[in-house]
């Protein structure tokens, strides 16, 4: 399976763990951090992968809080980023 599949897989996932990174990106982003700032922030990298953090960047609550425009060229490094470390 890959990486987009995998990412589709993680979207909308009730765990209250996603749920809380979730939260915790659009609080960040409105605060106004920059969303590559945020997902590098310690508490997204402990508690999350490259494929948690790129499943991010589609949750609905996310697109809205930062707008697509931006999240193109997230997707694209953190699609790489996973893939590596799924080898």
């Amino acid at each position: 399976m890959g990486v987009r599949e995998e990412v589709a897989k993680l979207v909308g996932n009730p765990r209250a763990l996603h749920k809380r990174l979730v939260d915790y990106v659009v609080r960040q982003v409105r605060a106004g951090r920059p969303i590559a700032e945020v997902l590098n922030d310690p508490y997204v990298t402990n508690r999350a992968g490259a494929l948690d953090r790129r499943a991010l960047l589609e949750e609905p609550a996310v697109v809205d809080a930062v707008g697509e425009e931006v999240l193109g060229g997230l997707r694209s490094q953190l699609d790489s980023l996973a893939e590596r470390e799924a080898r």
